[in-house]
């Protein structure tokens, strides 16, 4: 049976960019050096980077992007609920 690819590019860039920009999360980071160190169009770039910063997860200062507090956010509630897990099953260890 063939394997199914449900991989959809415009998410696969997006994942890319979060990635790309936690690297270094006090870095403003240009469109065009995130385009080319991703080998990702510009213009695929920028749409992304726009629909991100409409969540909160990047923010833009100049010509310069950065991961926002939405990542933040987001992070925090992942890392409350393992926490609140680990205390239900482990009893605070």
């Amino acid at each position: 049976m063939a394997k199914t690819d449900y991989t959809i590019e415009a998410q696969q860039n997006l994942i890319k960019i979060v990635h790309y920009l936690a690297t270094d999360v006090t870095r403003h980071t240009t469109a065009g050096e995130i385009a080319e160190a991703l080998e990702i169009s510009k213009s695929k770039t920028m749409w992304t980077l726009h629909n991100l910063r409409e969540r909160g997860w990047t923010e833009q200062s100049g010509d310069g992007w950065r991961l926002g507090v939405g990542i933040v956010k987001i992070s925090t509630a992942v890392q409350k609920g393992i926490s609140d897990t680990a205390q239900r099953y482990l009893g605070g260890a």
